[in-house]
């Protein structure tokens, strides 16, 4: 049985609203996201820096959602939510993918240390300041993308989608996903109607 650990509004949603898309049994392993819970010794052992996701596939344990997310679509996609493997349109697929997690994560990152999670004598503003000018520029260069498309790699729901749609509801949590970037904020509203990630986040 696979186990996911999730804790509420962090990046192991992608985890489990893949796994609902894709119709993957497993057992859901949920955390606080807390000291308590992320830093104790039993979650240690399972991911040594206490975030999440980690999932537990019958002994195997990945941390990274990304990782987690290409292995998953391997054993049990049979081909579905990611184009052909080899062609332009998976490379762009995997472009995507990874834009979500490598650069607009990044920012994102920094907001909520700097805003939210660190306690208030260790937060530097100026770092918190500049993540959302950085946020705001991914948003645009997302916005230019998704014009006339209703999903990022075109009229396909793809695992792409899922990666970058935690990216956007973190966007849309911090008050950047704005009309400003109305392409950006129909995508998100799309993603945000689908059955799957509605169990993901609830």
């Amino acid at each position: 049985m696979l186990n996911i650990y999730h804790a509420k509004n962090t990046r192991s949603i992608r985890i489990v609203w893949l796994c609902e898309e894709l119709g993957i049994p497993y057992e859901l392993k949920t955390l606080n996201f807390s000291p308590e819970d992320l830093q104790s010794d039993a979650y240690l052992a399972v991911h040594p820096l206490g975030k999440v996701p980690s999932i537990d596939d019958d002994g195997l344990v990945l941390n990274e959602s990304g990782a987690i997310a290409q292995y998953l679509l391997a054993k049990h996609g049979k081909g579905r939510l990611e184009p052909r493997p080899g062609t332009a349109e998976h490379g762009k697929y995997l472009h995507w993918f990874h834009f979500a997690e490598a650069s607009f994560m990044v920012p994102l990152g920094n907001i909520a240390q700097h805003s939210f999670i660190r306690p208030e004598d260790k937060r530097i503003p100026q770092v918190a300041a500049e993540a959302v000018e950085s946020a705001k520029k991914m948003l645009g260069i997302l916005d230019k993308e998704l014009a006339g498309k209703a999903f990022i790699c075109g009229s396909d729901f793809t695992a792409a989608d899922i990666m970058l749609g935690y990216s956007l509801l973190l966007g849309k949590m911090f008050g950047l996903l704005t009309g400003e970037y109305p392409n950006a904020a129909a995508y998100f509203a799309r993603l945000a109607e689908r059955p799957a990630f509605q169990k993901a986040t609830a």
